[in-house]
């Protein structure tokens, strides 16, 4: 009994897509599917957990760089405050952006598929590292930390010209930048109270 209701199942389904117009619907229907599921994998991709990962990335590298900015002040206002005539010392600084990472690159030349010998070009793809847990990144080679844009320089001994000149050279030679970047000034009587 059960092999027959099988059986009259089995008929009537070879029997409805003998169909020419049911074939095509079902071949339709697999197709939009298919291409539902490419499409949502495609927006997912781009929507759904980036703008967490990336608010927290620009979160965590913007605490990197204030902390940076904090060291490189500290460091200045340390030395400066030691050079003779000096005195109390205060430093601002600027940056220019965040620090970039350099990545690891493999270059190779295409012979554009035997098609045509005489034109090359370099193509480069970066190299991934894949870690225990499945994830992959790329091969990271050094962390380029953001440029000096600007140094304010306010000291007690900035009116006096000799001192000036010593911290002019120090802040230069220590950060290598230019001396159009430095702006050397004497401490008012305010902030000394």
């Amino acid at each position: 009994m059960e092999e027959d209701k099988r059986g009259i199942l089995k008929e009537k389904l070879c029997g409805l897509f003998r169909e020419e117009k049911v074939k095509k619907i079902v071949i339709a229907l697999g197709i939009a599917g298919i291409a539902l599921i490419f499409i949502s994998n495609f927006f997912a991709g781009k929507t759904g957990g980036n703008n967490a990962r990336d608010s927290t990335a620009s979160a965590e590298s913007s605490g990197e760089l204030s902390e940076y900015k904090r060291s490189i002040e500290n460091s200045l206002r340390d030395i400066i405050s030691k050079i003779d005539g000096a005195g109390r010392t205060e430093i601002f600084l600027t940056l220019d952006n965040g620090s970039e990472n350099v990545y690891a690159l493999n270059r190779f030349e295409d012979k554009n598929g035997g098609e045509d010998r005489s034109e090359e070009s370099a193509k480069s793809e970066y190299f991934s590292l894949r870690s225990s847990d499945g994830g992959e990144a790329g091969m990271l080679l050094k962390v380029m930390e953001p440029e000096v844009r600007g140094v304010v320089v306010v000291c007690e001994g900035g009116g006096d010209a000799v001192t000036k000149e010593r911290v002019l050279e120090a802040v230069t030679k220590s950060l290598n930048i230019s001396s159009a970047r430095v702006c050397i000034t004497k401490l008012s009587q305010q902030t000394e109270e």
